[in-house]
């Protein structure tokens, strides 16, 4: 079939009244799938940058990605967050090599022309060679078009025209505001923090981020090193739950069987914020649950105090290879045993030698030797779990309007994120 002609039901078959989802592997391994998405999702819809803790002072900067192409970002001399393209506009070459820094100046190995990290043109070896025409004023580096800071969090567009944040983020705004604010003096990336690539598909990376059905089986001696019970995890009786808030974003929301924001053993909470930042709903919950936020398409957020505190960066680069960047985050006021603890705990399961990571790496390309099967039904994933459940009017509504409500070990995140996905990969709506 000519690519250009395939549509969502290539990939997807669903129906609602026969209780049934399936989801081709293709979606997975396709590189015209993969081509699409680039276009469609990373370069025409805001995207996760960074923290602002990360530019702790002026001149700090950072270079990650959106999708394939290369960004600085960079707090100027008067303390503004700017993203800039990470391209020479001469030959084309990076201008920044180095991972972080703080520095003035971005200087072309190449050729050596020189910018401010404004992004302004300031030199250029032998300018009596070009023309008395070449106007180093409108040479200097692109800019990202759309940058916003939001509670902290970084997000950027490389469409001039892409819908305003508070439509794009929505109700998971609520949640990341909640991160944000909960505690006293606000959150901060530590200095530090791992990268991995690994043979999947990007989606596998970010859907796996808030499966909940998987942990005490790819976990279980990571459950059973720390004293935990995973068989909980599966119990239809936990109040756990898996949430779609629209726009493509996912919640794996965990009820606390204790107040887990302690000092020590028998500590007192000290963590929610009295300084009305939170309103009386929102300090309710805080006490009440902890989640993975899965913000579409490249970041997740894990709002949970063991194993720790993490934003998940997810960056595609080709549609069988993924780069994972994991940060972790912790207080800025939380008493200095807290943050030791939590430390120790990210370390301990998301950490290079920890007993999580590894895990979960290794099924997801376990799945993705699977998806080498092109048989006509051997190909599907069965994306059903929970489609006969209903917890529409379940009481978390309070706090955040989800669209879609299941239980903790139900797919129903992943059909919500597919239908989205449906929508701006294809411009089709999925009836489900």
């Amino acid at each position: 079939m000519n690519d250009s002609k395939k549509s969502i039901k290539d990939y997807i078959k669903a129906d609602k009244q026969e209780a049934f989802f399936k989801l081709s592997s293709e979606v997975y391994t396709d590189p015209y799938l993969f081509n699409l998405e680039m276009d469609k999702i990373f370069y025409k819809s805001w995207v996760y940058l960074c923290h602002e803790s990360q530019l702790k002072v002026p001149n700090d900067y950072l270079t990650t990605y959106i999708g394939e192409i290369p960004i600085i970002l960079v707090k100027t001399e008067g303390g503004k967050i700017l993203g800039l393209i990470n391209r020479c506009r001469h030959r084309g070459a990076l201008v920044c090599r180095q991972e972080k820094g703080n520095s003035k100046f971005f200087r072309c190995p190449y050729h050596g022309w020189t910018y401010s990290n404004d992004g302004r043109l300031l030199g250029v070896p032998d300018r009596d060679g070009y023309p008395e025409q070449f106007n180093m004023e409108k040479l200097g580096l692109l800019k990202i078009p759309q940058l916003v800071n939001y509670y902290g969090f970084i997000f950027g567009s490389l469409s001039s025209d892409v819908p305003e944040f508070e439509n794009y983020i929505g109700e998971a705004g609520k949640l990341l505001r909640l991160i944000a604010q909960k505690f006293p003096g606000g959150i901060e990336v530590l200095r530090g923090y791992h990268k991995y690539g690994v043979p999947i598909n990007w989606k596998l990376a970010f859907e796996n981020a808030v499966d909940h059905y998987h942990a005490p089986f790819v976990h279980e001696s990571y459950f059973e090193a720390v004293g935990h019970n995973p068989g909980r995890r599966i119990d239809l009786r936990s109040k756990d739950l898996s949430l779609y808030l629209g726009k493509g974003h996912l919640v794996d929301l965990m009820f606390r069987e204790y107040e887990i924001y302690e000092v020590d053993e028998k500590g007192s909470p000290w963590y929610l914020n009295n300084n009305g930042n939170l309103t009386e709903i929102e300090k309710k919950w805080a006490s009440k649950i902890t989640f993975h936020l899965a913000i579409f398409p490249n970041v997740i957020v894990f709002d949970v105090a063991s194993p720790g505190p993490t934003i998940r960066v997810i960056r595609p680069v080709k549609v069988n290879y993924t780069e994972v960047y994991s940060y972790y985050y912790l207080p800025k006021n939380a008493p200095k045993e807290y943050k030791e603890k939590e430390l120790r705990a990210s370390l301990r399961f998301y950490g290079p030698a920890g007993m999580g990571t590894p895990d979960d790496l290794e099924v997801l390309k376990l799945a993705t030797e699977g998806y080498k099967v092109k048989e006509k039904e051997g190909k599907y994933n069965d994306l059903s779990r929970g489609v006969h459940r209903d917890f529409r009017y379940h009481e978390i509504l309070e706090l955040v309007n989800a669209e879609m409500i299941g239980h903790g070990t139900d797919d129903t995140g992943y059909r919500g994120f597919y239908k989205w996905w449906a929508k701006i990969v294809f411009g089709e709506e999925l009836d489900f």
